[in-house]
């Protein structure tokens, strides 16, 4: 679908899609309880609109589910999988072959069921696989990205009627949300999802234009999000109370700042402008940024919550690093790539206290880092 068509699109859909402001009572009402990873039981509301900021709903935990596919062992925590060559491999040891080419995919993610989802460039779709490795589903998309939630219960996308489509571990069709509407002709991003029971409106996808975060799309329409600051979500922490966030750059900068923000309050808690996306390692104590152009980077870096520097890893010789994740709350996964016209790739294993980076796989031939990737890692 062309940039021009989209907006016919958001037009005809004008009152389907149009933001709205909430009052207080009534926002109090409609929010829930966020669930996140590591959580024993989900049992209360939390959501509310304070010092001007929407806090992040989500929903009320034991909600009845239909009946979906059948749930594969559920992933340690940390849940980073990769793909390399046609398999996934998954953070328990299990491989599953998949029916793709490493090349036409541009991002990959495990749902807590087992199902594997990748955003593809050929065909430009969202392709849903069993826990098995069968392909399950595919959905037609007019940018091939997708978004996890933290606790990788869900998985969203945006459609081809520009509306949020997001698909619930354990059931067995997505649901679908408002759009994101948006000024001119700019393509919507989903920046988070969260949430659960999102055929009964139990689950919120918060987006934007790709710099700044500032729609909450709903099962009843989407909500203008008011934060203290303009800011994108990078990150929510476990807890649901924290997000790691872009901070908009000056116009004589290339780069903005990272900041650790308080949702209830609105407060900026910790600011580096030394760092890019940052992400909370599942237990929430640390995070990870990189910052980099042409998607390579020169090092990986590891901060505590005042976003002081704690670790980084700077791969030795002419290598770069292509792509970082937590393999848990003590390690990070890193693919480096050498340069070159015949490039050596690693996978590894990285402590982020003083002990020595293992190598999982590698050293394998790959492509240009430039232009793509000898391993996926999983969002």
């Amino acid at each position: 679908m062309s940039e021009e068509s989209f907006v016919r699109v958001l037009e005809r859909r004008a009152d389907d899609v149009r933001p709205r402001h909430l009052g207080f009572e009534e926002v109090r009402a409609r929010a829930h309880g966020i669930r996140r990873r590591r959580r024993l039981t989900a049992c209360g509301a939390a959501a509310a609109v304070v010092a001007g900021v929407l806090l992040l709903p989500a929903l009320v935990g034991g909600t009845p589910r239909s009946t979906g596919p059948e749930p594969a062992p559920p992933s340690p925590p940390g849940r980073t999988a990769f793909l390399h060559e046609g398999q996934v491999s998954l953070p328990d040891g299990r491989t599953v072959d998949v029916p793709l080419d490493d090349g036409d995919v541009t991002q990959l993610g495990v749902l807590s069921d087992g199902r594997i989802v990748a955003a593809t460039s050929r065909p430009q779709a969202v392709q849903v696989f069993s826990s098995a490795g069968d392909l399950a589903a595919r959905y037609r998309v007019p940018v091939n990205a997708l978004t996890m939630s933290q606790d990788d219960d869900l998985v969203a996308w945006v459609d081809e009627s520009y509306r949020v489509q997001v698909l619930e571990s354990g059931v067995d069709e997505p649901v679908t949300l408002s759009g994101i509407p948006l000024p001119g002709e700019t393509f919507p991003s989903i920046d988070a999802v969260a949430g659960s029971g999102c055929a009964e409106g139990g689950c919120t996808a918060w987006g934007g234009d790709g710099n700044t975060t500032s729609v909450a799309a709903t099962v009843d329409g989407p909500l203008d999000l008011s934060t203290s600051k303009p800011l994108r979500v990078t990150d929510v922490s476990p807890d649901g109370r924290r997000w790691a966030v872009s901070l908009p750059p000056a116009p004589d900068e290339q780069f903005g700042c990272s900041a650790i923000y308080d949702v209830e309050t609105g407060e900026v808690l910790a600011r580096s402008c030394e760092t890019s996306g940052l992400r909370f390692a599942p237990d929430g104590e640390h995070l990870l940024g990189m910052r980099g152009d042409n998607s390579m980077y020169g090092q990986v870096e590891v901060y505590d919550q005042e976003l002081q520097q704690v670790k980084v890893y700077d791969p030795e010789g002419q290598r770069v690093v292509k792509a970082a994740s937590w393999a848990d709350g003590s390690h990070l996964l890193v693919v480096t790539a050498g340069l070159g016209a015949r490039p050596e790739w690693s996978l590894l294993r990285v402590p982020i206290d003083s002990g020595d980076a293992e190598t999982l796989v590698g050293p394998v031939e790959g492509p240009n880092p430039e232009v793509a990737s000898a391993f996926l890692l999983s969002d």
